[in-house]
C-alpha cells in the first residue's frame, strides 16, 4: 500500500510520487451512453452517491486511454463510468470500473484517488477512424468493443475540467468519500456520433455493469482525442 508523507507527497513501491502528476502525452476515445436510472442505481452498490439523470435517463461513459510514460509510468485503461450527485457539490464522474494495464498505476490509483483500478490485459488500438479494444482478466475475456470516431475534427485544442467523485472499501483511502476535478486540455478531437460494437462476457462483474449502463447501445456522444494532456492533483474528503 502507498503511504502519504507529507502534503500531496506519497512513497509507492520505493519511489516518492509528488501530486499533482502532469499526464505529458495521452491519447483517448470515450464514448457517452443513456440508461434508465433507476438501472443505474444498483451499480452504485453501498457509495454515498446518486445517479445524475436527465429526464429519468442517467448518463455513463466509457473511456478507452494510452498514456506514454509519465510520473504512473506507460499503460492503459478502460474506465467505465457513471455520472453521479453526492451529498453536495456539482454533478461529476464516478468510475466504477478502471482496469489498467500497469501494477503501480494500479495501487497509485487506488491509494491516492479511491479509484477502482484492478490488472488487466488488454488490446487497444487506434487507428485513423478507430479504436478497438478487448479486456481481459486473466485469461477470460471481459469485453470486445469498437467505437467509430466522430466525423466533427475541431481545428482547436479544448480545454475541460471533468468533475469527479471517488470511493473505495479498500486501500489507503478506505471508505472515504472523495471530490475532484480532471482538468486536461484535447488536441485533434472528433466529435460525433460514430456507431460502436460491444460484446459483453455476461458472467463477469465488470461485463454485468456495463450492460446495466447501457453500453451495448448506440453511443449519444463519442469523442477522440489524438492528444490529452494536464495535471491529475489530489482529491478532497467530503464528510
Amino acid at each position: 500500500m502507498a503511504e502519504r508523507v507529507g502534503d500531496g507527497v506519497w512513497t509507492i513501491q520505493g519511489e516518492k510520487v509528488t501530486l499533482p502528476v502532469r499526464i505529458t502525452s495521452a491519447r483517448l476515445t470515450a464514448a457517452v451512453f443513456t440508461a434508465p436510472r433507476e438501472n443505474a442505481r444498483p451499480v452504485l452498490g453501498d457509495t454515498p452517491l446518486r445517479p445524475f439523470s436527465l429526464f429519468g435517463r442517467a448518463l455513463t461513459m466509457i473511456m478507452c486511454i494510452h498514456y506514454d510514460e509519465f510520473a504512473l509510468k506507460s499503460y492503459d485503461e478502460v474506465g467505465v463510468g457513471l455520472f453521479v450527485r453526492g451529498p453536495s457539490g456539482p454533478p461529476g464522474l464516478h468510475l466504477v470500473d478502471l482496469p489498467v494495464t500497469g501494477a503501480f498505476t494500479r495501487e497509485a490509483g487506488q491509494d491516492f484517488w479511491a479509484l477502482p483500478k484492478w490488472l488487466m490485459d488488454a488490446d487497444l488500438r487506434f487507428s485513423k477512424m478507430e479504436t478497438d479494444v478487448v479486456v481481459r482478466d486473466r485469461a477470460t475475456e471481459v469485453v470486445r468493443a469498437s467505437f467509430r470516431h466522430g466525423r466533427l475534427r475541431l481545428p482547436f485544442a479544448v480545454q475541460a475540467a471533468l468533475p469527479a467523485w471517488s470511493y473505495l472499501d479498500h486501500g489507503a483511502q478506505a471508505g472515504k468519500l472523495l471530490r475532484g476535478q480532471v482538468p486536461m486540455q484535447l488536441s485533434g478531437a472528433r466529435l460525433g456520433r460514430g456507431a460502436s460494437r460491444v460484446r459483453l462476457n455476461s458472467d463477469h462483474p465488470m461485463a454485468e455493469r456495463m450492460q446495466a449502463l447501457g453500453m451495448t447501445r448506440k453511443p449519444l456522444l463519442t469523442v477522440h482525442a489524438a492528444r490529452l494532456h494536464g495535471p491529475l492533483g489530489e482529491f478532497t474528503e467530503v464528510r
